[in-house]
């Protein structure tokens, strides 16, 4: 059974609500909890991994947050940078020059943080290391980002948002998929599945034809097909297609056990007592921060989590989702989901499929499905 500590917003008192510091302290207390100084040594490099916010969505994390674990780690005796990875969709953060122009843009810098900014898997979203999944369910090897694979200390501060194919983007997501490179970001979103082809979509650049390895297309009679018996499912396709043309129908249950995969892979490559996971239950949307719009939130502030286990204090938090109520003016009004109990999830989306994906995290990790709520 692991530990997951628990700071509620309700603790705080009204100047502490005012005062953002009244959170941040409360980051203190719950670092101090899961040992964080005792385990990070003099030198250790530090990967803080958060999302650095979508553009024109402000929703994410404040770099005040961020900005608070760097000098936390820096007085422990680490040498921290934060950090995130590209996108494979096509907008402000999709390759690393616009990830650091958007992140600079919502306030991340080397400046403002105090230490490097990263896009972890380099240049073109390539850079990373491959590693073995042991006991993979779907995914036997996923490429970890460079710059994460090669950190010391991984340390993820994570906003929990609902999501479309999970039951909420939270620490798992934030580093099974948040710390792999595009190609593995690819193969968590298409195991299995082919490409098609939108023909008015379609600008007949070629790129495909160039980077397919099983000559699955072609150009004919002015136009580009392509041959899904030729396919050997890399889905590099998606991330040259200029046009947007191509498509890979995914499954949500096969996203979730891929991006099991991904965690358990990333978190292979650290030992044990230099993972830190912290999930911010507060300004919950009823998307994810990628994004490029506000929602409202859909239940009170909840507070903040922290433990050892991703899947855990994943886990932890969803119940506390679950178990609050609706905000009258969020989504939840018109899809029947404002009592307490109700599965907020799966009330927002049909393929967050909560039941399936919390026996999948069972199937992948029976030890850390169970876990102790401790709340300071």
């Amino acid at each position: 059974m692991q530990d997951v500590f628990f700071e509620s917003s309700k603790q705080m008192t009204m100047m502490e609500r005012d005062n953002r510091g009244g959170l941040l302290q409360k980051c203190r207390k719950l670092a101090k909890l899961i040992n964080m100084e005792s385990s990070i040594e003099k030198g250790d490099t530090v990967a803080i991994k958060l999302h650095l916010g979508e553009r024109y969505n402000p929703s994410y994390l404040s770099p005040a947050i961020a900005g608070f674990f760097v000098d936390l780690v820096k007085e422990y005796g680490g040498r921290p940078f934060v950090t995130d990875t590209t996108t494979l969709y096509r907008r402000a953060r999709h390759t690393m020059f616009d990830y650091l122009e958007t992140a600079a843009r919502n306030g991340f810098t080397s400046q403002t943080m105090g230490c490097p900014v990263i896009i972890a898997d380099g240049l073109k979203g390539q850079s990373g290391t491959v590693v073995q999944v042991e006991s993979a369910q779907l995914l036997r090897e996923v490429c970890v980002a460079e710059y994460i694979h090669d950190a010391d200390v991984l340390v993820s501060l994570a906003h929990v948002t609902m999501h479309i194919t999970v039951p909420l983007g939270a620490s798992v997501k934030n580093v099974g998929m948040g710390c792999a490179t595009k190609s593995s970001k690819i193969a968590m979103h298409t195991v299995g599945n082919k490409p098609t082809l939108d023909p008015q979509k379609c600008i007949k650049c070629g790129a495909c034809i160039k980077m397919c390895p099983g000559e699955a297309y072609s150009f004919k009679n002015g136009v580009i097909t392509v041959d899904p018996r030729k396919c050997v499912g890399c889905a590099g396709c998606i991330a040259v297609c200029e046009g947007g043309a191509i498509q890979i129908p995914w499954d949500a249950g096969k996203v979730q056990a891929t991006l099991l995969d991904g965690y358990k892979a990333v978190v292979s490559t650290f030992s044990p007592d230099k993972l830190f996971f912290f999930n911010f239950a507060i300004n919950v949307r009823e998307t994810c921060d990628c994004m490029g719009e506000a929602l409202s939130n859909i239940v009170p502030d909840i507070g903040v989590l922290a433990s050892r286990d991703a899947i855990a204090v994943d886990k932890a938090a969803d119940d506390l989702i679950v178990a609050a109520p609706g905000n009258p003016n969020s989504i939840l009004a018109s899809v029947g989901a404002m009592e307490p109990g109700a599965r907020k999830a799966d009330a927002i989306s049909d393929t967050a499929r909560s039941e399936a994906y919390w026996e999948a995290v069972a199937k992948s990790d029976p030890q850390s499905i169970n876990y102790k709520l401790i709340t300071g």
